[in-house]
Order: structure tokens, then sequence, then C-alpha cells
């Protein structure tokens, strides 16, 4: 009986002590990341349901730069400047222009590196050799139930999240590369018509 009562008094402490662990491993992600100018980060994304029984991958390339991002894949290129989001589908020909909403912003690109620091509880789950495993998990109601972060110890940066949604879908992102800091233009983050003259432009701002 008093082993019981003793780790009833305990367990608090140790819950404490690894949401204390987990916030300090997740300011020292926010940090490293801020400080860069820039980042490129080549990845390979997986998405798996049960209720569909599908597994599909793919690779793409993810440009950030402040508030700017430019998602690269086979079949779509996505561009934002911060406040325009242009969707173009070379197969089609045909670019997609909208507005950023407040909605659309929680799962901006140009966040997924910080996606932690608003609107998330974190727990610390454990960690091996190379990783730090840390779950977030929504304060409010949203697409998402759950995040799995995996953050490389020794270069104090993601290596793979799994967003897992209400229907228990997996979208899973494991960072092939990761270059900062790289000299990027800002026309870069802009869609051009212009270069682009067959292209079919839908604009729904």
């Amino acid at each position: 009986m008093k082993k019981l009562i003793y780790f009833l008094f305990l367990f608090p402490c140790v819950i404490f002590a690894q949401d204390q662990k987990a916030k300090t491993i997740l300011d020292q992600l926010s940090d490293k990341t801020k400080s860069y100018t820039s980042i490129e980060a080549k990845f390979t994304n997986t998405f798996s349901s049960t209720v569909t029984d599908i597994n599909e991958s793919q690779s793409g390339t993810l440009y950030l730069k402040d508030d700017a991002y430019r998602l690269e894949m086979e079949a779509q290129t996505i561009i934002c400047d911060g406040e325009t989001n242009w969707i173009y589908l070379p197969d089609e020909e045909e670019v997609n222009i909208t507005e950023i909403d407040d909605e659309e912003n929680e799962l901006n690109p140009s966040k997924i590196f910080t996606i932690y620091e608003n609107g998330y509880k974190y727990k610390f789950v454990r960690e091996d050799g190379k990783n730090y495993h840390i779950d977030l998990f929504p304060e409010e109601s949203g697409p998402f139930t759950k995040v799995e972060l995996f953050i490389n110890k020794s270069k104090m940066q993601i290596s793979s999240f799994t967003m897992i949604d209400k229907q228990g879908s997996h979208f899973k992102y494991v960072i092939d590369s990761f270059v900062t800091n790289k000299e990027m233009n800002n026309n870069f983050f802009l869609f051009k018509t212009a270069d682009y003259p067959n292209v079919d432009v839908i604009d729904l701002r």
C-alpha cells in the first residue's frame, strides 16, 4: 500500500519533468530553426490509410524564406509569397490563385518546422541514440489529432514527422536532406503568368 501511495505522489512529478524536457528540446529546436535565413529541404512523403487501404509515396523539395515558401512535387508546384498562393498543375497547364486564409495558414508549409510553437500540447515519448521523439496534440479541434515529431539530437533539426487525422490516416514526412542559409531571391516565391503563356489562370481571390 505504501508503494502505491508513493507512486501516486511521484507520478505527477515524472509527467512534469517529461513535459519540461519536451519544452526544452522544442525551444532549442525553435531557436536553431529561426537562426536560418532560408531552408531547402528534400523530403519523402508517405500517405497511408487503413480505411481506404492506400499506401502511396512521393518525393519533393520545400524552399522556405520568412513566410514565403515554394513546394515542388512531381504533379504540382505550390508557391506562396506570404499573402498569395499559386497552385501550378503542369500536366493540365493550369494555375489556381488564392489568398491565404487563417485555416489554411495553420497548415502553411512555411510553419512546418515550427508547428509546435502555437496551439499544441506536447509530450516527451522517448529518445534513442539519434533522435528525440515528442508527440504534439492540438489544443483545439482540427483536421489532425496528433503529430509525431522526431528530432535529430546532434543537429537539433527535424528528421521526420507524422500527422495523424481523425480517420487514422497517416501523413509521414521524412527529411532526406536539409540545406540552410542558401541565397534565395524573392522572385523565386512568385508565379509569373507571363512566363507561362499557355497556362489557364483560375483566379479565386
